[in-house]
């Protein structure tokens, strides 16, 4: 593999992954402000618990099978398929009807949405997300784009339909649901032409089933863990405190928009860019490419994480009013797990069916959220909640870098440019602290904001500008990439 074109393939295929999720983040983003501007925080809040339990029982539907789809290149995915029977997807199915039934019943009761909406609902979203995963391997970027912007619209005019007259959730959802059933319908005819090519032939590959099944369950435990790890918080703060409550710590301790698409995106070109790679140069490969996506994903992350922190209580006033200041504190703890998004930690483990190691450091992570969770919180208050998992992803950080650097055989230092991470680290903290500084004693603050933002898209532009400039001049490795 000639390293100037890996680097080409792997931008590539980030920008592609990254932007066919792109608009239903924002729409997501943009009915979050309009609904906390507009709505009481115990309507909203009621409006939130749909959304916070369609996250927790999803991923338990599709049980990793999404996450396994993108581990393998099509001719691979191809055999894999056709070793496949009708009683598995008979199974698969049964499975998907009882979870949804439960989701169903759940919504019926505590948000007063019909059981057959909620019940389609669920199993129309799970859907979705294993299509789109087989359509990225199919490289078919341009449907999953197209087909996401036309969500997000539709998503957004329904929310904004909803706030012109009575609320009602009823209406929302039954809406949203029509929108799902045509996206699952379009999405699903594009992967039957897919695999309508392949059976015409692909090239037979030998299949270890007892290793594929393996992986697929430490995956999907892997993934119903991480879906507890950012969401379990925020479901037992609903089911204990206040829908008003529930709320300001929702909209405190939210993941930052766009953020996990960018090392979901990062992380899966780097999975199918490691497919098609020889096994004779995996290692060396391996490793120059998780700098790399390192590198550039902190070109995006660290300026963000500054800005948010120096700029968050301009940003919380500005965006969801006054009524959400309380969820400031919270904010500002929750954020502080942002630097290490710079970095997909189970990317390589994942290539290497290392999904015990993957599972061992998942569990260990929510298990320690979840015990110091409440003494935080008597300690501390909400804030506190927050801070549990903030300190618990840093400790599953180390663990899965140490057991990377096992697998590779070399230390784990290696594995993440420390010094590019510095520099940028403090360099966009002292510029947008300057920034703030000098916006606070001569704007307001809507106007303080702003600056801020201009200035962090500017510092976002330079580091990515000369990162890639650097990568050209030097074939394909970072000068600041070894420690």
């Amino acid at each position: 593999m000639h390293l100037p074109k890996a680097n080409s393939v792997f931008l590539s295929n980030s920008f592609f992954i990254f932007i066919t999720r792109f608009f239903p983040s924002l729409a997501n983003l943009l009915v979050m402000i309009w609904y906390s501007r507009h709505l009481s925080p115990e309507v909203y809040g009621t409006y939130q618990l749909f959304w916070i339990q369609l996250y927790v029982i999803s991923p338990i539907i599709c049980f990793g099978i999404h996450t396994l789809i993108i581990t393998y290149s099509r001719n691979m995915l191809a055999n894999i398929l056709s070793t496949l029977k009708t009683k598995h997807y008979v199974l698969f199915l049964g499975w998907a009807i009882t979870l949804s039934t439960a989701f169903g019943l759940l919504q019926y009761d505590a948000a007063g949405v019909s059981f057959l909406t909620s019940f389609l609902f669920i199993l129309t979203f799970s859907i979705s997300v294993i299509t789109e995963s087989l359509l990225i391997v199919f490289r078919k970027y341009r449907m999953i784009s197209i087909a996401g912007l036309l969500y997000a619209a539709a998503f957004s005019l329904i929310h904004w339909i909803g706030l012109t007259g009575e609320f009602s959730l009823q209406f929302i959802f039954s809406c949203l649901l029509i929108i799902n059933l045509l996206r699952v319908f379009a999405l699903s005819c594009a992967v039957l032409i897919e695999i309508k090519k392949d059976a015409e032939g692909y090239d037979p590959e030998e299949i270890d089933i007892k290793a594929i099944r393996s992986l697929w369950m430490h995956l999907g435990l892997y993934d119903i863990v991480q879906m507890l790890s950012c969401w379990i918080d925020k479901f037992v703060i609903a089911l204990l405190l206040s829908t008003g409550l529930s709320a300001i710590y929702y909209n405190g301790a939210q993941n930052v928009p766009f953020l996990p698409l960018l090392l979901s995106a990062a992380g899966s070109a780097v999975l199918l860019q490691l497919a098609d790679s020889r096994k004779s140069d995996e290692t060396t490969n391996t490793i120059k490419l998780v700098n790399k996506s390192g590198i550039v994903l902190s070109c995006i992350v660290y300026p963000v994480f500054c800005f948010l922190y120096l700029f968050r209580n301009e940003l919380f006033v500005t965006l969801f009013s006054t009524k959400y200041i309380p969820s400031i504190p919270i904010f500002a703890v929750a954020i502080l797990a942002l630097p290490v998004r710079a970095y997909s930690f189970t990317t390589v483990l994942q290539r290497n069916h290392k999904g015990n190691i993957i599972n061992i450091g998942a569990v260990g992570e929510l298990l320690v959220a979840c015990i110091l969770m409440y003494p935080f919180y008597e300690y501390w208050g909400l804030p506190g909640v927050a801070f549990s998992f903030v300190l618990s992803t840093y400790l599953q950080a180390g663990f899965y870098l140490f057991y990377t650097g096992r697998l590779l055989q070399v230390s784990p230092l290696r594995l993440i440019p420390i010094k590019n991470w510095l520099f940028k680290i403090v360099l966009c903290f002292g510029v947008l602290y300057m920034v703030h500084y000098a916006g606070s004693i001569q704007y307001t603050g809507r106007f303080t904001l702003i600056l801020g933002g201009l200035a962090m898209l500017l510092l976002m532009a330079i580091l990515l500008y000369s990162e890639l400039k650097t990568v050209k001049h030097n074939g394909g490795q970072s000068s600041t990439t070894e420690i």
